[in-house]
């Protein structure tokens, strides 16, 4: 497992602002970046550095702390994995692989270590059962950031639009006009429903980081175990409580977990 050299990501959200606002919020937010920068870029090195000597522990505190200085990026997340992973957490190490997913899925090396990590998890990983068309669904749409999909959507849209202007002024290219706007409407929807279940599971997806995690059929210390949970594996969060959450299961089975025990991204 190799280090990434380093990267920034600025995710800045433009929709409904201003424009001169904008203008104005993204030449400060450039500036402070820029000031930054130098400071960031030679920790990472330093993380790096402390990685490829084995020094795992102050690779990780280092990475983390790039990460709270306010830059992100999918390497930075996929450092932080491998570091994880070498330092023997494999929680960790798994919740950093999807957080890496996220900004850069379609990157080989990152799917080979997620999916070796996820074969260690002790007992195995519970695989929901799903029909053919949701399956392709997933794959073919677990290759684009929520970024690209928000931006092939306002691409698709804008070709609706091309497509009812020119096929109006333009007679001869009206006979098209329906096969045309049924296959791009076709794809804006299936488009918005992938980018909806993405940002839909922000936050209300977790991993569990204890090595052991009983799941309980109430939010208590005393209450019975339902089913048991092992580091590295994955759940959706249903909703918390004090300091339990209730998760769900692959399969569809739910609990009552400890919050201390996972870690929701």
């Amino acid at each position: 497992m190799t280090y990434r050299s380093f990267q920034t990501i600025k995710s800045v959200s433009l929709l409904f602002l201003p424009l001169a606002v904008t203008g104005i919020f993204l030449l400060s937010c450039d500036y402070c970046l820029a000031e930054s920068i130098p400071q960031t870029s030679a920790k990472f090195y330093h993380a790096n550095t402390y990685y490829s000597e084995g020094e795992y522990e102050k690779a990780i505190k280092t990475y983390e702390e790039v990460l709270n200085s306010g830059f992100g990026s999918g390497n930075l997340y996929y450092n932080l994995a491998n570091s994880y992973f070498k330092k023997g957490e494999l929680g960790e190490a798994i919740l950093n692989y999807e957080k890496a997913m996220r900004l850069i899925p379609r990157d080989s090396d990152l799917k080979s270590n997620y999916e070796y990590a996820k074969s260690l998890i002790k007992g195995g990983v519970v695989e929901a059962q799903a029909q053919w068309h949701r399956i392709a669904f997933d794959r073919i749409f677990s290759l684009f950031t929520i970024d690209e999909l928000a931006f092939s959507l306002a691409v698709i849209f804008t070709g609706i639009l091309l497509v009812i202007l020119v096929s109006l002024h333009i007679p001869p290219i009206r006979k098209y006009r329906v096969v045309a706007l049924s296959v791009l409407i076709i794809m804006f929807a299936l488009f918005f429903m992938a980018l909806f279940e993405k940002v839909s599971v922000v936050g209300k997806e977790a991993v569990i980081i204890a090595q052991k995690a009983d799941a309980k059929f109430e939010p208590f210390d005393s209450a019975t175990t339902h089913f048991t949970l092992y580091e590295g594996t994955e759940v959706a969060v249903v909703s918390p409580k004090d300091s339990w959450y209730k998760i769900e299961r692959s399969d569809k089975k739910t609990g009552w977990v400890k919050s201390s025990d996972l870690e929701v991204f």
